[in-house]
């Protein structure tokens, strides 16, 4: 039977300023609370069986972090997804599909924990070079680190089985890609960073490290208009209270419904 629970991997924190992009402190001062100019922020991971495959949707922070990036983000690791996935009984992961390569989203593709021993990795190629020779922008949010899972490379939108597609957008890194898929009835999108929490769901409110910034309105507009005809619920993965939400109103004026993710497990 196809399964979908919600993990999680911790929190960390990051500038309000490069979460928040141009909007301005005073509108989004009303959800979110900063310290310091800071925001912590979570990591939602989901976990799908289909098909009888174990799929991750991204792969968290992880748990590897250098003197530097304790300093500089202050990981609490209060949650692993390795443990989740111990608890829950999972013996492999066979997949983890990939919104994109920025360390808080990467990090357990790099564990050595033998649950991810034949798990094969799902990205665009160009996230792969991007994630591989970053440019001085995108420098600070990839890692550095040696990849030494099999992948399956993508060139643009693609359906991976009947039930799980992946659309590329680019617009946040250069090989940022959404995935849909369907679980019992139900539809769902992992908007990774074009859609990283409830007050992201508005199509002018992108983060300042979007690399693509006119590529990240064009698509969460085209999105929006997707979700909201399909009634395709909507994960985010960075917000803290608001882990799976419906989508309504207009695309310009898009509105949520929090929805209890207790009874998904």
């Amino acid at each position: 039977m196809d399964d979908l629970h919600f993990l999680n991997d911790g929190s960390y924190e990051i500038d309000s300023g490069a979460y928040c992009g141009i909007v301005p402190k005073v509108l989004w001062s009303k959800y979110f609370n900063d310290n310091d100019n800071k925001l912590r922020i979570t990591t939602n991971i989901p976990f799908i069986k289909i098909n009888n495959k174990n799929i991750l949707i991204d792969s968290g922070i992880g748990n590897n972090f250098s003197e530097r990036f304790i300093k500089n983000f202050k990981p609490n690791k209060n949650n692993d997804i390795e443990k989740q996935l111990e608890d829950h009984d999972i013996k492999n992961i066979d997949f983890i599909i990939q919104s994109h390569m920025h360390f808080d989203h990467s990090g357990h593709i790099f564990s050595k924990n033998k649950i991810f021993n034949n798990t094969y990795i799902i990205l665009q190629e160009k996230e792969l070079n991007a994630f591989k020779k970053p440019n001085d922008f995108t420098r600070g949010s990839y890692i550095k680190n040696r990849i030494n899972k099999k992948m399956v490379l993508l060139n643009g939108s693609k359906r991976i089985n009947s039930k799980i597609n992946v659309i590329f957008t680019s617009g946040h890194t250069e090989g940022h890609e959404v995935i849909i898929f369907a679980i019992n009835s139900k539809k769902y999108i992992y908007g990774g960073d074009l859609f990283p929490s409830a007050f992201h769901i508005k199509p002018y409110y992108l983060t300042a490290i979007d690399s693509y910034p006119l590529n990240s309105l064009k698509m969460k507009k085209k999105l929006l208009n997707k979700i909201i005809k399909e009634k395709i619920l909507i994960i985010f993965n960075h917000d803290n209270e608001n882990v799976l939400c419906e989508v309504y109103g207009t695309v310009e004026k898009p509105l949520i419904n929090k929805i209890d993710i207790d009874k998904y497990y």
